[in-house]
């Protein structure tokens, strides 16, 4: 800036250099001196002109232009420190919770996997149709998000080597299967979620270990030493970071493993999200690791799941249509003139899109939230500003009047939004970590969907681009509008201040109109929220769940299997009862209210058999089960101990059951086959137990079977405990474990929660919206508030005078009341009939996030209504009491 200050000053010195010897000249010539000089000006021109446009040329002058801008909008707003404070802290509310959710997005939408060209990476998937050859299928089937077809996870392991070995339009396909593991280091045994791997997963993928190294093809054979990699995430948590782990023995599934390296912090396979993963283990170790049901060898058990590196000269339908033509071979060892399916290649860039896909709407109706919670904000800054400009309409004519630039005044006033944006960036930047805990805490109770967002560059770049975005939206308008000004007004100090339009400012109060219209959407949604959290909250779910105390183990995975672990289970049963406090015990192969099942097809013979097939749940569990979960029987009689000890086949069946496989008949004595034939399974009906929610508090009651956990032997593996205490549950948690650990330090306790907390995990979803979406709705109704309160504070100070003569004449002081609170209230309608109809319309695409009432309900609009009204004439009471208690003689006297 010196430095421009000399290069003008040289530039004057010039122009004067220039005017006295074009003077001296014409003094020569024998004109006057004075003459002589004036004649020089004459003939140069408007000096001043020129000097403005040396200095406008310079490449200096818009920076020095802009710090001007700067220096005098933070005076101007430190002049105003309470309307730059609400300003500040009405943006940094919209952007902060905006920064949150993007956070969130980013982490499970968007960002790429940390490894070498995601991009082209090819997640391998089939076709279903119903006419491919019947598999046992280990995986998952969704329907593709680009399709629409229905699509499945898993081929067969040869499946996969004939892929490796023969389709040479992947520089590299590897294979991995999700699992449970059951890790014991030192003296604690813990559940651990892993994956079985190829020998080229690490290296297919082009990801390095942190420290050690990763599953090398080596690895992935037999007679091969047993290896493990840990992922950051369970390094940290079970291990404390030791870095002396890498080359240590632990143990997995019972087996010895060496530790030979630890994954970089943001690796965590191809489920980066949505499920977390702590180890990964060499896909040849399946059988040795106790997975009967993970064959190496058999073309019609398919599990593995198959990724591959797309070579850049090759389209994805030539691919697909090479891996096809090699299933059909696999396909012809089992099932001869069987249909070969589609394979589909799902990109894989980010990974399995599982998570991706369930969460979607989720995002969506949070990004549509807080998107409006900004909207609002900036209409409610748009608005004050619009007030802020008419009042100072006298400074702008002045300004205006001595030559200043519509462009540089309209310059001026949008620098001055763009520092209230700055500040509420930075702010907000501030509240998003907390409001990110906030949601995660809702979203994830149980820490098991490994989400881990970060305010990174990226988050801040959004920021950024939000808070600039913010500043020209809210600002753009009040700054055209207050160069509108007609100076000879404003200057003589008359009328309005010389602002163009309606001296009421209609601008201000379609703006309140809007805000009020946008808070009541808000509103809405909060109360179809909130009714539906206490529809869930009041739904009968069959059983008792006060007092009970559940966890999980699987001795299976630590070499018990057949008899010798139905005996176990049986031992730890008695044991657990015998700790002071414990009312009863259960156990079952599934936990209630976890989400997962298992089926099976029903027949139910001399019952119309067109009518009398179909599925059922089933759920073996022990004979105490019913009872510690306190699920009534109706008829008959519950399964008992010497049911567990012998091979007679009785089942207890639910409502339900009987309703859709024997109407009309008493069911108890009937028998019924479980299975396809041939070689269904026929089970006799011994008692009906009242309906339970099994999978979860949304989920229909579908016919159930409760069958001995000692049922199929060969079958047994997980069980789920379930205590019925007469203390809190987690009072006995501690004697519990050591139960256990006095049985066998090597079976682990997992998951250990009372049956409530999984309940309310259960809904954790609709608690996250509803505490959301109600708190934004509250900071909605707050900005329309502040936004009326502004608008009438300032109709009532320009209405001073008016007022006062109304007084004079003999106005009573409540209809001067009235007449304030009358306009705002018509502001408030105007905005519900905004609100109402775009309600009515925008909550249908909630529809399927709704339980037990529909998107137009009644109550939730009735209520959001008066609310909306209640804040509206709240806040317009203070001005109209203001202007009921002007004093006429001091109005007049002013003006």
């Amino acid at each position: 800036m010196f430095w421009s200050k000399r290069k003008h000053s040289d530039f004057q010195a010039e122009i004067q250099s220039h005017l006295d010897l074009e003077s001296d000249e014409l003094a020569e010539d024998g004109s006057n001196p004075g003459d002589a000089k004036y004649q020089a000006r004459r003939v140069f021109g408007n000096v001043t002109g020129s000097a403005e446009r040396f200095y406008e040329s310079s490449r200096w002058v818009r920076f020095e232009q802009f710090l001007q801008d700067l220096r005098y909008g933070i005076r101007m707003l430190r002049r105003s420190p309470a309307f730059t404070l609400v300003a500040v802290l009405s943006l940094a509310l919209g952007i902060g919770a905006n920064t949150a959710v993007f956070s969130l997005v980013d982490a499970v939408m968007l960002k790429t996997l940390p490894v070498r060209a995601p991009e082209e990476l090819r997640i391998l998937t089939w076709v279903r149709t119903g006419k491919e050859p019947n598999v046992s299928h280990i995986g998952y089937t969704v329907d593709d998000s680009i399709t629409g077809q229905s699509v499945s996870s898993s081929f067969s392991y040869p499946t996969y080597r004939q892929f490796r070995d023969s389709v040479t339009q992947f520089s590299d396909l590897a294979a991995y299967s999700p699992s449970q593991f059951t890790v014991t280091a030192g003296e604690a045994s813990d559940f651990a979620n892993g994956q079985f791997v190829s020998g080229n997963y690490f290296t297919g993928l082009g990801a390095r270990a942190l420290i050690g190294r990763p599953i090398l093809p080596e690895d992935d054979a037999p007679g091969r030493p047993a290896v493990v990699v840990l992922t950051y995430r369970y390094w940290e948590k079970r291990f404390a970071l030791d870095p002396a782990l890498v080359g240590r023995t632990i143990t997995v599934n019972g087996r010895p493993v060496t530790v030979v390296g630890v994954t970089q912090p943001t690796f965590r396979g191809l489920y980066p999200s949505g499920r977390v993963t702590d180890l990964f283990v060499p896909m040849a170790r399946v059988i040795e690791m106790r997975r009967p049901w993970f064959s190496l060898t058999q073309p019609d058990m398919w599990w593995v799941q198959i990724f591959g590196r797309l070579r850049p000269d090759v389209s994805d339908q030539a691919a697909a249509a090479a891996l096809k033509a090699t299933l059909g071979h696999t396909i012809e060892q089992f099932a001869k003139n069987a249909d070969v399916p589609t394979v589909l290649l799902r990109p894989g860039a980010r990974g399995v899109g599982l998570f991706r896909e369930s969460v979607s709407g989720v995002f969506a109706v949070l990004g549509a939230v807080v998107g409006l919670v900004l909207l609002i904000a900036c209409t409610n800054l748009a608005n004050l500003l619009v007030a802020r400009s008419a009042a100072r309409g006298r400074e702008i004519a002045v300004r205006l009047s001595i030559g200043a630039g519509v462009g540089r005044l309209v310059r001026q006033l949008l620098t001055e939004s763009l520092l209230l944006a700055g500040g509420g960036g930075l702010l907000g930047l501030l509240l998003a970590r907390p409001l990110l805990q906030v949601m995660l805490r809702f979203a994830d109770q149980a820490g098991e969907l490994g989400l881990d967002p970060r305010i990174d560059l990226r988050t801040l770049a959004f920021t950024a681009g939000v808070a600039v975005v913010s500043g020209m939206l809210f600002g753009l308008l009040p700054a055209c509008r207050a160069t509108r000004v007609n100076p000879a007004p404003a200057l003589k100090g008359t009328g309005t201040a010389g602002t163009a339009g309606n001296p009421r400012l209609p601008l201000s109060r379609l703006l309140v109109a809007l805000q009020v219209g946008m808070s009541l959407l808000l509103l809405a949604g909060a109360g179809l929220f909130v009714r539906t959290l206490r529809q869930l909250s009041a739904v009968d779910l069959g059983f008792r769940a006060a007092n009970v105390l559940i966890f999980k183990t699987d001795p299976s995975r630590n070499g018990y299997e057949g008899r010798v672990l139905a005996d176990l289970y049986a031992r730890l049963r008695q044991n657990i009862a015998a700790i002071p406090g414990v009312e009863s015990v259960g156990m079952s192969q599934y936990g209630l209210m976890q989400g997962v099942e298992s089926d099976a097809s029903v027949h139910a013979p001399g019952f119309r058999p067109a009518d009398r097939k179909g599925n059922a749940q089933l759920l073996r569990s022990s004979a105490s089960f019913l009872s510690t979960m306190r699920i009534p029987l109706l008829l008959g009689r519950s399964l008992t101990l010497a049911d567990e000890r012998t091979s007679q086949q009785v089942a207890v069946v639910n409502q339900t059951f009987v309703d859709r496989f024997f109407p009309g008949v008493n069911p108890v004595g009937q028998t019924f086959y479980l299975g396809e034939q041939p070689g269904a399974e026929a089970l006799q009906v011994i008692g009906v137990a009242k309906d339970a929610h099994y999978t979860g508090v949304r989920s229909e009651v579908k016919p159930t079977v409760y069958l001995p956990f000692t049922d199929s032997l060969t079958g047994l593996h997980q069980m789920t405990f379930v205590v019925r205490t007469v203390l809190p549950p987690l009072a006995i948690a501690g004697a519990l474990r050591r139960v256990v650990d006095a049985t066998d330090h090597s079976i682990p306790v997992a998951e250990m929660k009372t049956e409530e907390q999984q309940i309310a995990e259960s809904i954790a979803t609709e608690r996250l919206f509803a505490a959301v979406v109600s708190a934004f709705g509250g900071v909605a109704a707050l900005l329309a508030a502040i936004g009326l309160y502004g608008v009438m504070a300032y109709a009532v100070a320009r209405r001073t005078v008016e007022i006062g003569i109304r007084l004079a004449l003999g106005a009573r002081r409540a209809t001067v009341q009235w007449m304030v609170l009358r306009q705002s209230l018509w502001m408030v309608v105007f905005g519900l009939a905004i609100g109402i109809p775009a309600a009515l319309v925008l909550t249908r695409f909630i529809q399927n996030m709704l339980y037990g009432i529909q998107p137009t309900d009644p109550a939730s609009f009735i209520v959001a209504a008066i609310l909306i009204t209640a804040v509206g004439a709240a806040a317009a009471w203070i001005p109209a009491r203001r202007a009921s208690r002007v004093d006429p003689l001091q109005a007049l006297r002013n003006e």
